[in-house]
């Protein structure tokens, strides 16, 4: 069967993020994929992740991933189902444990970073209301998202990459008035980071390297979510908790271990309270720079804090 031609906008930046290159043509030296599991209105938990490598590298990857989807949709939350396009409902449970690991030796490879950020929606909400500029992290979702790529920009500034061009892609719809903010700030002229950082939300029936994202960011969820019922509290006071702290719930079919191994120990993560005092630092320093600021972003963005529960009542 002939795929449906794409309208000519979208193909040009469906290959742009398989070749590396913007909207305007300019190379990209990283490419990152972040999909989010999990929603705050109904999971104690919710996780954000995905992976990040060189545009050289992400073609290969998706290569390789079209090659064993054989082009076809995956999605970790109907694998096994009648609703998933790889026919899995009638796999083994041997051939589909197989199957999830040939995917992630595809996307956990030399030179590939996996990365995620969970957060306990609860705990979240209740430090939400003591911040200075409760505006500019929440609701849930998006602070997740915020302090994935937050974190992942300490991780550049440490290795001292900052300044390399690097583009971000969310799965379209995933609250992307409340993310982009986050890009907009770094668009300042007297950023470090203008000019070298793009974005775009894109959907995971035409990015196939969303795919790989939803693998990586539903077992973690799965990991963490299995930890939180065991025992509901996953703070251990510092800023953040390394995700391999919590590795007796990777699941025993091995899939969890053989998608996070080697970075659940520094770049997979659960965000506590205090990185949220952290970041909220960030915007108190941010707003200190540019006072003109506050007034626009406080009409645009006003906080209007949810009303707790009572199960998250202490």
């Amino acid at each position: 069967m002939v795929p449906e031609q794409l309208p000519c906008e979208g193909a040009r930046e469906i290959a742009s993020i398989a070749f590396g290159r913007d909207r305007k043509g300019v190379l990209v030296s990283l490419r990152v994929y972040f999909d989010g599991s999990g929603k705050e209105e109904n999971n104690p938990v919710i996780t954000v992740g995905g992976f990040y490598a060189e545009a050289s590298l992400c073609e290969e990857i998706e290569k390789s991933w079209e090659a064993a989807t054989g082009g076809k949709l995956f999605h970790l939350k109907t694998f096994g189902t009648v609703k998933c396009e790889l026919g899995s409902r009638g796999w083994t449970e041997t051939e589909r444990i197989d199957f999830l690991k040939r995917l992630a030796s595809i996307v956990n490879r030399p030179g590939c970073i996996i990365t995620s950020v969970s957060l306990e929606v609860a705990e979240f909400n209740k430090t939400l209301g003591n911040l200075d500029f409760p505006q500019e992290i929440g609701p849930a979702f998006s602070a997740c998202a915020y302090a994935v790529v937050a974190f992942m920009e300490i991780r550049f500034m440490n290795e001292g990459t900052q300044r390399q061009k690097v583009h971000y892609v969310f799965e379209k719809g995933d609250r992307e008035h409340e993310i982009i903010k986050v890009f907009d700030d770094w668009n300042q002229k007297n950023s470090v980071l203008s000019g070298v950082r793009g974005h775009g939300f894109e959907p995971k029936q035409t990015t196939t390297l969303l795919q790989p994202a939803d693998l990586i960011a539903g077992m973690v969820q799965r990991c963490v979510l299995s930890q939180y019922r065991a025992f509901p509290n996953l703070d251990n006071g510092l800023a953040r908790t390394r995700l391999q702290t919590f590795d007796r719930y990777y699941s025993g079919d091995g899939v969890t271990a053989a998608i996070v191994a080697g970075h659940d120990t520094n770049s997979c993560w659960v965000a506590n309270a205090k990185n949220f005092s952290f970041l909220d630092g960030v915007s108190r320093n941010f707003f200190q720079r540019h006072p003109q600021q506050l007034k626009k972003r406080l009409k645009r963005l006003p906080f209007r804090r949810k009303p707790l529960r009572d199960s998250d009542v202490v």
